[in-house]
């Protein structure tokens, strides 16, 4: 009985206080935070800055082609040994034979 006497009962209504400014405005479930509404600040780089940057990317570039490079040298053994079995097995088959 106890069981149609809650559903009959109409829900009762929460209210929340609104967040304090000392918290900060974001929820847990969310990823995306918007600090402000300064939005975005462009600003002129000058020359150490532009040196310094350059000098930056050319380390980032040659560490990426010294991975590559490095992970071919490592991968070009493992594959031609590969192929030399396939070759050596007949793994390939033969195109050219005609078969009788």
């Amino acid at each position: 009985m106890s069981q149609k006497h809650d559903i009959d009962k109409p829900a009762e209504i929460e209210i929340l206080p609104p967040e304090s400014e000392s918290r900060p405005r974001y929820r847990s479930r969310t990823r995306i935070w918007i600090g402000g509404t300064e939005g975005v600040k462009v600003i002129k780089v000058g020359p150490v800055g532009a040196a310094l940057l350059t000098l930056a990317s050319a380390v980032i570039l040659a560490m990426g082609l010294i991975f590559f490079a490095s992970a071919f040298v490592v991968l070009l053994p493992i594959a031609l040994v590969v192929g030399a079995i396939a070759y050596l097995t007949g793994a390939g088959g033969n195109p050219f034979r005609r078969g009788h």
